[in-house]
């Protein structure tokens, strides 16, 4: 996501029943200091948001309270780069606001994240009380945010491992507080670490794409655990004896209610052992983007219930280059069981012809009830959003009427550029 470009998510905040919409805006300029960024959340009520009492809760360094308020805004922090939002299995309202460009004990770049919640908000970096890793300049912690009910999962695709510069790592956290009245570090996670498969390379950017979801396992009494799903999109992937570069893949954890953790599952196109679809090509960057979702969340969870769709932005159709691509999976069982391939006139939804530079799958977003597919740069000008019925991604179900969102139609402003990037 650039700077100038806006960061989404959902969550009653206050509440009072509606649904609120968390906005970043890390291109924000305050003062003199360029791209120094805020967030808000937008209030929904009854006849929609932004007409109740109370319009607006706003998000910016040196005022307020909590970290944010002692914090100050300079340039290139871009606050609101990354911003997840929901509730904990607690039942608390939480917004994350992820600061990657901050500068921290002289480290600039290093990133930060502001947990808000109950009220007030505390920062999380990585020179905090027993967070993984250590402050150093460009790791762009914050750069990447998920979470769901039980789990917080903060990126720093940009960290070096060893001398390996922006290989990549991440930390989860459970949403209880700390003594320093933080969420709790649990673990990290990097390629160097013999629980998790392959190895920190150069550029793979391990943790650039995130997403989680929670998880019932069978004889468990709720939904207590989760899955996560992290996405590597500069991974080299060697592909019959020639090694892909970037091509990308995205590898799975089981995280539980005790904050363990175990690798499930290592996902790429075309993985002939596992009869995945598609092939891994150099440039495709596999795992750019992701999004998880439980359908049945207070059901034991299924290989139907538990989905997962990777973004590949840069995957070519045919001859169109960049004209992107979503790849859907089961979280649960081997990838290739029942993996549904998205592309531009497939037949599953998205119309049309694939185009160069489209980049479907730039943004995705899972409902109850939809994929919700971005294409910022296709196939007009303007970009477009699609929203693919549940069985329309399902392998062996049967399609569905999918509603398109494009500026110029259906009451929607005709004006605009890269409508799509975001959505939720």
């Amino acid at each position: 996501m650039s700077a100038k470009q806006l960061a989404l998510d959902t969550v009653d905040y206050d509440e009072d029943g509606c649904t609120d919409l968390a906005v970043g805006t890390p291109g924000e300029n305050l003062g003199d200091a360029v791209d120094a960024g805020m967030a808000d959340v937008l209030l929904g009520a009854p006849g929609g948001l932004g007409t109740g009492t109370t319009k607006d809760v706003h998000f910016q360094q040196a005022t307020g309270n909590g970290s944010i308020s002692a914090s100050t805004p300079e340039s290139g922090d871009l606050m609101g780069q990354a911003m997840v939002a929901g509730t904990t299995a607690a039942g608390e309202p939480f917004v994350v606001i992820g600061v990657p460009g901050e500068g921290l004990s002289g480290a600039a770049g290093a990133g930060e994240a502001f947990y808000v919640s109950g009220g007030t908000n505390v920062s999380v970096h990585q020179d905090k009380l027993n967070v993984p890793g250590g402050v150093e300049a460009n790791d762009g912690f914050g750069a990447v945010l998920a979470a769901d009910a039980n789990h917080l999962a903060i990126g720093a695709p940009n960290e070096a491992i060893g001398t390996d510069a922006a290989a990549g790592n991440l930390v989860v956290f459970s949403h209880t507080l700390n003594s320093e009245k933080r969420p709790t570090p649990l673990f990290g996670l990097d390629q160097d670490l013999d629980t998790v498969s392959g190895g920190a390379e150069a550029g793979d950017r391990f943790g650039a794409a995130l997403a989680l979801a929670p998880y019932r396992p069978s004889g468990a009494a709720r939904a207590d655990e989760s899955i996560l799903a992290v996405g590597s999109p500069g991974e080299a992937l060697n592909v019959n004896g020639v090694s892909k570069a970037e091509t990308g893949s995205v590898i799975t954890f089981r995280v539980t209610a005790s904050g363990t953790y175990t690798q499930l599952d290592g996902y790429s196109s075309g993985t002939g052992d596992d009869d995945v679809s598609g092939t891994s090509e150099a440039g495709d960057h596999f795992g750019s983007t992701l999004t998880a979702i439980n359908t049945a969340p207070r059901a034991v969870s299924t290989e139907a219930t538990l989905k997962m769709a990777v973004g590949i932005p840069d995957e070519a159709i045919g001859s169109a280059a960049s004209s992107g691509a979503v790849h859907v999976f089961s979280m649960l069982g081997a990838p290739g069981a029942n993996d549904k391939w998205i592309e531009s006139g497939d037949g599953d939804g998205v119309p049309g012809a694939p185009g160069a530079n489209q980049r479907l799958g730039s943004s995705i977003h899972f409902t109850g009830t939809h994929l919700y597919v971005g294409m910022p740069y296709g196939p007009t000008a303007t970009g477009a959003l699609y929203a693919l019925p549940m069985s329309n991604v399902t392998l062996g179900e049967p399609n569905a009427a999918v509603t398109a969102y494009q500026p110029g139609q259906g009451g929607l402003p005709a004006a605009g550029t890269t409508f799509g990037h975001a959505a939720r």
